[in-house]
């Protein structure tokens, strides 16, 4: 019967040990790690993943990292190319889309060769509109603008970081539909956010082209 006693004590004691904060806590998962850093980030999509690297970096041909770019050369400026000329041309011929912003979604505004009437929505006094915009290829793009005054941002969606500019510049003489070109270095298949604003006007010309 004592040895009962003791036993049922020392269940006792570790009982109380436990609740005092002496119990293990549970297993906790660590975030997983991304492959692709610290020279890119990863994409994970229905169709499988992918790394998004660096300026300078490639996908690996095997597994999930960015390496080196042996062929990379440093760009000594943005390349403008034709100055506008040919994204005039699409303000003369079309084809045209109107797309008018919203704060129920993002309308798409990622056609190549389409000049594009942006309607913006009225926002504490000024005028602003935020679009989707998939890039189809990889390489140098241009915002064409009827005007320098908007402001243009691209965020990359999936992280959420804003793109710097790699230059601006007002477009050629060619013709009075476009002023305003802003270069982007983009990637093919990611996901973009552009957004337009804020600005004293309600409607503005656009033309984004990827310079092959």
């Amino acid at each position: 019967m004592r040895l009962n006693l003791r036993a049922l004590l020392a269940s006792c004691a570790v009982a109380v040990s436990a609740c005092d904060g002496g119990e293990t806590p549970p297993n906790v998962e660590p975030e997983p790690q991304d492959p692709c850093a610290p020279n890119g980030h990863i994409h994970r999509e229905a169709e499988g993943d992918w790394c998004h690297c660096n300026k300078g970096h490639i996908a690996a041909s095997e597994g999930l990292a960015c390496v080196v770019d042996p062929d990379y050369v440093p760009s000594d400026g943005f390349d403008f190319g034709d100055d506008g000329e040919h994204a005039c041309w699409h303000v003369a011929h079309g084809p045209y889309v109107t797309v008018t912003a919203t704060t129920s979604r993002n309308p798409r505004a990622d056609d190549f060769h389409t000049h594009y009437t942006v309607k913006l929505r009225e926002e504490n006094g000024q005028y602003t509109g935020t679009f989707s915009y998939k890039a189809f290829a990889s390489g140098d793009f241009v915002v064409y603008l009827s005007t320098p005054d908007v402001p243009v941002t691209f965020v990359e969606t999936a992280i959420q970081t804003q793109l710097t500019p790699a230059g601006t510049k007002p477009t050629g003489d060619f013709c009075s539909g476009l002023r305003h070109m802003v270069g982007y270095e983009l990637t093919d298949r990611v996901q973009y956010t552009v957004t337009l604003g804020p600005t004293s006007l309600s409607e503005v010309g656009m033309v984004i082209e990827h310079l092959e």
